[in-house]
Parts: C-alpha cells; structure tokens; sequence
C-alpha cells in the first residue's frame, strides 16, 4: 500500500504530547520546523513495518512535515516482506528511510554498510532508550527505534469480570484457575494466534526466559549449551507453557484457522480472555473498540524482571539521494516521541512519563526493570548456520505426537551448527 501526497497542511500542534513528553533532541521540541525548513528538498521514500499506519498516522506525519517544507515530497511504503527487501539490497535500491529487518539476519555490524550516521541529529545516551540499540561497531549513531517493548499478558478486564475473576493473576497456579474460569464461561482464555507463527515468539523466542531469569539475553547465553535447555526460565520451559495452555484447551478451539485481526476485535469485545504480547498491543485493542479502562496487564506469572527491548528499529539508508531532508524528516518523527506515540508505541524518549492505564498497572507489580541485551554476533551466527526458526519449532511442538522427538532434533541441529563454527 502506498499513499503520496505533497499539498500543504497546516501547521500541527504538539502541545497535547508535551505534557507527558519533553524533547527528544536537547535543541528541538517535537513539531517545531524540522532543520534547515524551507530550504530541504528531495524526494523521500519512507519504508514502514507499520503496514496498518501507512495510509493513515504516518502519511499524515509526512503532509505535516512537507507543509513546513515545500521542497520535500514524501512517499509512504508499506512493507511488502523479507524476500522484496533482499531483493532491494541485493539491487543497491533500498529506500531512504526505512526499518532494519529483523528476518535478513542484519545486526548493529552492518548499519555502517547500509546506514547514514545520525549523530547530528541531537539524540544521546542521556535522552534516548536503547541509544546502544541503534549504534553500529564504530559507535557513531545510525538507527532509532520506534518504540519500548515490555512483554506480559494483555487481558480483557470485562472478560475478567463475566466469568468473575476479580483480580489479575500473580503465580501460576492463580493463572491456570482464570482461565479455566474463562473457559467454563466460554470465553476463549488465551489467544495464541498460533497459525501465523511469530505471535509465538514470546513463549519460544526468548521473552519469556529473560523474564522469568532476569537475563538481560538468555538467548545469548545458549553458544555453549542446547538450545532447548532443561533448565529453569529456558525457551524449552515456554514452548512446555504453550503446549500445557493447548492441551487444557485454553487456546483458540481450532489453532490453524486462528486470525490475528479478529483476535484484536475479540479482545476488545471480552470473547478473549488475554494473550501474551507487548506492549505496543492495547493500542491496536482501542483501535478495534476496546475501551482503554477496560484493558489491563501483567507480567507472566513468576517473572523475576520486565525485561524492555526496543522495538523495530529505522535509519536513513546510504542509498538516500536526498539524506539531508531524510534526517530531518526522520527527526521530527521521532522528537517528543511523536511518531512512536502515533504508533501506539511507548516512546523511547527518556523524559517520556507513562500515563497509559494498562501500562501504570504493568509497573505496577514493581519487578526490576531490565534493559534488553542486542544478540551478540556469535549467537547470530549461530541462528544463520543452523536455519532454526524457533516459533515453527514451538508449533511443532504442540502438534507433536511425540514432543521430546522435535526437541531432539532441533538439539541436534543447533549441536552442529556450534560444531561447525567451533562453539
């Protein structure tokens, strides 16, 4: 989807963002005339994973910032997959803005190679979240990312309520006995969104481990072990999660016809009880409905931290023939988190004061907050030697016969692949 549009707009107030977020830059406040404006011209392509904002929040951003500078014209593109990206790297015809993708294998190494530095911008390791997260091998500056993740359980609090749960769940046993109240009540208890795979990732991909452990990269720590280690907090432990919450039958009735949009509109209407996700979800809830009073949070039960990662990260690319227009347009987006507050996002800015009702109540249960680790190249290395998908091994799993047979021989492969790069 794609939506172009160079007319002018009139000016956009940010006054409602600035009481509960200061400026992301030490010199700019978010919405004010981005540098040089008036005197930036190009044509500007801006590359989004947002696929639902495309045509909406974020064209709307661009006719905002063409309207302070005629010269610029901004083309809003939805992302259309991995394989078309490679095929753009591959061609040397990468837009002028866009996000690192994180199915290519990209890591901070090469933002040099694809990236324009962004140091000028005015964003340090004092403003900005995850400043770490953006820096390539040579610390200079090349990517910011859209947003803060801090994963848990997103529950409907009028499904709660109809099958007469009266608060959120703390320790396991507590959660299994909600959801077979939700299920006795016929309310879908969890939402797994199984058939599309990647809403898995928190049970199979390392999100539940760096809760339940308090590791800032449980992932990073798996070179010299099993990759379904038997151990306490370990991605075997989520994946067994899943497949107890399926076996009692409180995930969807049919998992492979499960359909992430209506998922969204059966949160908001209480037909689901909660799903495992982050915290860029309740936005998507209001979206379709849901009433931000009636949507709530917890950490899954038993976490020894709230482990937050930046999310999708966006850079402006080297093959930019416009990049100074590029970095200005980047930067009012992202000053005051105005973009990532679009997006439903926890902005990254550090003076950003949370004031969204299912977040307070996520902080709430007062667990140490734990800022996200990057994958240490090894780990990446070892991921792209031994083709291991670990969502599509979770669906194995589940389905499976046999459970300790997938177990086995996703062991074996990663084994091989640690032999083969002498880990």
């Amino acid at each position: 989807m794609k939506r172009s549009t160079a007319i002018l707009a009139a000016a956009f107030a940010a006054a409602s963002l600035l009481a509960a977020c200061s400026s992301g830059g030490p010199e700019s406040a978010g919405g004010s005339a981005a540098p040089d404006a008036g005197g930036l011209k190009g044509d500007i392509t801006f590359l989004t994973h947002r696929t639902d904002l495309a045509d909406t929040a974020l064209t709307d951003i661009a006719e905002e910032f063409m309207a302070k500078n005629p010269g610029v014209k901004i083309t809003v593109e939805s992302s259309k997959g991995d394989d078309v990206l490679k095929t753009q790297i591959a061609a040397n015809e990468l837009p002028d803005i866009m996000f690192v993708p994180s199915g290519l294998g990209m890591t901070r190494k090469d933002y040099p190679t694809y990236f324009v530095p962004i140091d000028d911008l005015g964003y340090t390791k004092e403003n900005l979240w995850y400043y770490e997260n953006g820096a390539g091998p040579d610390n200079h500056l090349y990517t910011l990312s859209i947003g803060l993740n801090y994963q848990g359980f997103v529950y409907s609090k009028a499904a709660f309520r109809a099958a007469g749960i009266e608060q959120a769940p703390k320790t396991m046993e507590e959660f299994l006995a909600a959801a077979e109240k939700l299920k006795a009540k016929g309310i879908t208890p969890v939402a797994s969104n199984f058939k599309d795979g990647w809403p898995l990732g928190n049970y199979a991909d390392g999100a539940y481990s760096n809760d339940m452990t308090g590791s800032k990269n449980y992932q990073n720590t798996l070179i010299s072990k099993d990759l379904f280690a038997k151990e306490p907090g370990s991605l075997l432990e989520g994946i067994q999660f899943l497949k107890t919450l399926a076996d009692k039958g409180y995930l969807e009735k049919d998992l492979m016809s499960t359909n992430w949009d209506a998922s969204k509109r059966d949160l908001a209407q209480g037909k689901i009880g909660m799903t495992y996700l982050g915290t860029w979800l309740p936005a998507q809830i209001e979206q379709n409905g849901g009433k931000p009073e009636d949507i709530g949070m917890f950490p899954v039960p038993g976490a020894k931290a709230l482990v937050g990662s930046a999310d999708y990260m966006y850079g402006v690319t080297k093959n930019s023939k416009s990049p100074e227009a590029a970095k200005a347009f980047l930067k009012f987006m992202w000053d005051n988190g105005y973009m990532p507050k679009k997006a439903g996002m926890i902005p990254p800015n550090k003076d950003y004061k949370a004031d969204e009702p299912f977040l307070k109540e996520l902080l709430s249960y007062n667990l140490p907050i734990v800022e996200w680790e990057a994958h240490v190249p090894e780990y990446q290395e070892l991921i792209n030697k031994a083709q291991i998908d670990a969502k599509k091994a979770a669906q194995e799993y589940v389905l499976a016969e046999n459970p300790q047979e997938v177990i086995d021989k996703y062991n074996k492969k990663w084994a091989e692949a640690r032999k083969a790069l002498g880990k």
